[in-house]
């Protein structure tokens, strides 16, 4: 039965007021007739009943008789396909059981969940096409969202499909906010009674960290649930290290292996196992990191290898381990530079290094604490396109001169093609059989974009100027120095391509331009496909050399034409092949900030000492220099070395963990060719070198465990380490940081627990810290080799069953149980807004009950009409004497108001018999003598008013 409630039942003691009104109008005089004054009475205690109701939140509650279940389907990878099966046909059947004013829904769920299905009373289930993340179970964010779907106005139900075994989420708290909310969880067990053969390497051991030369003891666990024959493999980055026939029992099988282990870095060992039954590959191999503890591993790229010889020299004559590798060699993942103490940058440019190597050197410093190193040129630093780059983020110095009173002015003009062949949106050669870029706008228009990027990066000392060219050459806008992005803009906005190429007559009406302008950098920055008619131009490049003005060609298309390399050799630039148009706006970019920060200074000068320094150490007298790469310290950094205006030379600075410098110099026989004779370049070269690696002879040790979905990580340190703040950094191959805090458990122990990452190979930087100084540094490996998911132990009954007691659900067998009614449910309707319209409705015919006085004559005509209708046998209504004497003095009073003199009617005769009785006309008598003093009063007043 529908009944009624209250939001707020509190505010029903408001009830009190309309009570008080009603007594208090039975109590005082009633000056209305009998049907106004109750008619009133009843409409005003309705409005003031309503308006408290509204106020109170009142409730219209009605049981519900329509059920909705959410369908849970487990999708993960725990489920074989089997079992899937059998759980799509559990939900099929269900749903032809389901009551015509019923709902179904559907959620597939793994790490993540997804609706398959929004609630419907359809019962056709089609082909279930979610394919959610499946290498987690995440049982609590599928009860999340499947509460989320439930309509108000229904009875709720969840129906469970999996085998609980959870890995990630927690579903006992979802499961306990369904339980507030009434929700029950029905459970569809999809455990695996007679599960398929199975082996999988539980775990593998190893110690931390070993010193060159000894042996590891390898220990894996390999488990199977069936007795069977299988082959167990170790296996480092060289091969199979050890292979063996085991018979596997039921259960699990310790498997150990000793290896010797050589050299420095990390190393990986693998362990896998091949099992004549088994029902998944995923959890067929596990891997452990062994950190080799060997001489200081150094890393030396340099595009030319002569560059880095000197150095490397030195650095081997003191006990290092120097490798000199080209920048293509060089390692592109934080994991693989981890094998190194330090990594030297000698004289190679930004563009040769991998990106994925650009991107890892920041937290290759900051976050494991190793070294970096970069050594001036002609192709390093500010000239080598290191200017905002990953890699300056990490340096002491920044790539440019900052000072504007040191920093020279640069002249830069941009030459552009515009002949018909920048139309085209897709780049091409002659015989347009270059494959489609992933560019869709002209070739002009980007060029464009470039130039205004570009221009952006200019100071208010710079030049600027824009010439484009066909078959003749224009000055699109003149060379000016401190132009605006706008000013260049809306020169060049009405440039069209159109007519042949002539890239010398553009090349020569830029170095008339150049010519004019004073300044200390000269630069052009052609931009072309190349193909067009007057040859190739090397003698104007080779003569724009000779007047200091240096030139790069951008080649406009995969089909430029291939003397342009030359072309820029030849001009002293640098030469970009742009395959996909899309990418000049981002050379242009790069290449002005490359023109800005070349500042080479070619002068003989000897260093200043301006700090203390290990690196300094023992080193008395200092060589001279020949020159040096412009740059301006950072902040924070530590001047070491540098000129008599302290330009820097040499410097260094703390990044995080690691320590970084810069030797503005070069390490060759151009500028430093007295420091590479010098006797005392190897002791330098080697503390250097040694300030940037990490400290070695720290008394501790890190250890790393993951066990199923869980990692343990630990550390030990000396006995005077303790209340330190430790801080263990998880850093994933692709660059990501998880910073996870240890608390002591012991004397001299810190322990953390955390869930498990996503598969991969991991370093965990553990760092200790008293106050803000870092006391203790450790670098452990970790492999996490598949997800939890994939273990044979993975259901868990448990989970289930408890899911169920705390929602007050049931394990079903029979697909028509989830539609069996629950308890009843109501749905409840606030019903406030009728209440107020009904009050807004009643207030003015409460108003017209007690103010109107509604007579047959004031409605005119339909009065009449009424009168007329009368039945012919009505006695007709004797005028009321009282009323025809009151009408008449109104209308006396009116006349004197307006001045006019009318004599009282004369009084009435006696009443004959039939006059009322002497109390009524007693009664009257009264009323009209009430009637003339007023009327008296009236006219007093009035004459008062004529005789002033």
């Amino acid at each position: 039965m529908p009944y009624i409630s209250f939001i707020y039942p509190e505010a029903l003691w408001l009830l009190i007021v309309p009570i008080g009104m009603v007594a208090l109008a039975l109590l005082a005089p009633r000056r209305l007739s009998p049907f106004r004054f109750w008619g009133s009475l009843i409409v005003r205690t309705l409005v003031a009943v309503s308006l408290i109701f509204a106020f109170a939140g009142i409730q219209l509650v009605r049981p519900v008789d329509r059920l909705t279940t959410v369908f849970l389907l487990d999708g993960s990878d725990s489920m074989p396909a089997s079992t899937r099966a059998q759980a799509e046909a559990f939900i099929r059947a269900a749903l032809q059981e389901m009551p015509a004013d019923d709902q179904a829904a559907i959620i597939v769920f793994g790490d993540n969940a997804l609706v398959e299905r929004a609630p419907d009373s359809d019962r056709r289930l089609g082909r279930i096409t979610s394919i959610p993340i499946a290498n987690r179970t995440n049982i609590e964010s599928a009860i999340q969202l499947g509460m989320a779907l439930f309509p108000a106005d229904a009875q709720k139900r969840l129906v469970l499909l999996s085998d609980g075994g959870e890995n990630s989420g927690r579903a006992i708290d979802a499961a306990r906010l369904a339980a507030s909310r009434g929700i029950p969880i029905d459970i569809v067990d999809l455990t695996l009674v007679d599960a398929d053969a199975e082996a999988l390497v539980a775990s593998v051991e190893a110690p931390n960290s070993v010193r060159d030369g000894q042996e590891a003891l390898i220990v894996a666990t390999v488990e199977s649930n069936v007795a069977q024959p299988a082959t167990v493999r170790l296996i480092d980055d060289t091969g199979v290290v050890a292979e063996r026939a085991l018979e596997l029992s039921p259960g699990a099988t310790r498997v150990e292996f000793v290896v010797p282990v050589e050299g420095s870095g990390f190393r990986r060992y693998r362990v896998q196992v091949e099992a004549a039954r088994d029902g998944r590959v995923q959890n067929n191999e596990a891997a452990a990191l062994i950190k080799v503890q060997g001489p200081p591993r150094v890393l030396l790229i340099a595009r030319n290898a002569a560059d880095a010889r000197p150095l490397a020299t030195a650095l081997v004559a003191a006990d290092m381990v120097a490798e000199v590798i080209s920048p293509e060699a060089a390692p592109r993942s934080l994991a693989d530079l981890s094998a190194y103490d330090a990594l030297v940058l000698v004289n190679t440019p930004a563009r040769t290094l991998p990106i994925g190597l650009m991107q890892a050197i920041p937290g290759y410093v900051r976050d494991l604490g190793r070294g970096l190193l970069m050594i001036g040129g002609e192709d390093s630093f500010g000239v080598g396109g290191y200017g905002r780059t990953a890699v300056e983020e990490a340096l002491p110095v920044y790539m440019d001169v900052r000072n504007r009173e040191m920093r020279p002015d640069l002249a830069i003009v941009f030459v552009i093609d515009k002949s018909g062949s920048m139309d085209a949106c897709h780049c091409a050669d002659p015989d347009r059989n270059a494959p489609i870029t992933s560019s869709s706008d002209r070739k002009i228009d980007i060029a464009k974009d470039a130039i205004a990027q570009a221009t952006a990066l200019l100071s208010l000392q710079d030049t600027v100027g824009v010439v484009t060219f066909d078959g003749a050459a224009f000055p699109t806008f003149a060379a000016t120095r401190g132009a605006t992005v706008e000013q260049v803009m809306d020169a060049v906005a009405g440039v069209e391509p159109r007519g042949p190429t002539n890239i010398r007559a553009g090349l020569l009406r830029a170095e008339e331009m150049l010519q004019q302008v004073d300044a200390r950098i000269k630069h052009m920055i052609l931009l072309t496909d190349g193909w067009g008619s007057g040859g190739d131009q090397l003698d104007i490049a080779s003569r724009l050399r000779e007047q200091g003005i240096t030139l790069t060609v951008v080649a406009a298309g995969s089909g430029s034409a291939n003397y342009l390399q030359q072309l820029a050799a030849e001009g002293g630039g640098r030469y970009y092949p742009a395959a996909d148009m899309a990418d000049v706006p981002q050379i242009f970019v790069q290449e002005t900030i490359t023109t800005i920060g070349n500042y080479i200074v070619e002068q003989p000068f000897v260093p200043v000492r301006y700090g203390s320094s290990p690196i300094l150490a023992g080193i008395s007298t200092i060589p001279p220099l020949y020159g040096y790469n412009g740059s301006t310290l950072k902040d924070t950094a530590q001047l070491l070395l540098a000129t008599e205006d302290q330009q820097p030379i040499l410097a260094t600075w703390q990044f995080g963990l690691g320590r970084s410098a810069a030797w503005l110099s070069d390490a060759k026989g151009k500028w430093a060719r007295d420091w590479i004779a010098w006797d005392g370049f190897p002791r330098f070269a080697a503390q250097l070198i040694e300030d940037l690696t990490p400290r070695g002879g720290q008394d501790v040790r890190a250890e790393v465990t993951v066990a199923g979905g869980e990692t343990i990580v630990r550390l030990a340190t000396a006995a005077s380490q303790n209340d330190l703040t430790v801080t263990a950094t998880l850093i994933g191959g692709d660059g990501s940081r998880r910073e996870v805090r240890l608390t002591q458990v012991a004397p001299n122990q810190y322990q953390a627990r955390l869930e498990s990452p996503v598969p991969g190979t991991y370093l965990v930087q553990i760092a200790g810290a008293r106050g803000d100084r870092v006391v203790i540094q450790e670098t452990a490996g970790m492999v996490v080799p598949y997800s939890s998911e994939y273990r044979s132990a993975q259901a868990n009954p448990g989970l289930l069953a408890e899911l169920a007691n705390t929602t007050k659900g049931r394990f079903v067998t029979e697909p028509a149980e989830v539609f069996t009614r629950l308890n009843q449910v109501f749905s409840a309707q606030e019903i406030a807004f009728p209440l107020l319209l009904l009050a807004l409705i009643l207030l003015p015919i409460d108003i017209a009950l007690r103010r109107l006085m509604v007579r047959r004559s004031d409605f005119g005509p339909l009065g009449t009409l009424a009168g007329r209708l009368r039945p012919a046998g009505a006695a007709p209504v004797a005028p009321d004497p009282v009323l025809g004497r009151l009408r008449a003095a109104r209308d006396q009073a009116r006349r004197q108001m307006a001045g006019e003199r009318t004599p009282l009617p004369p009084a009435p005769p006696p009443a004959p018999p039939s006059a009322p009785p002497p109390a009524a006309a007693a009664e009257g008598d009264e009323a009209l003598a009430r009637l003339r003093a007023a009327k008296e009063r009236a006219r007093k007043r009035i004459t008062g008013e004529g005789d002033e």
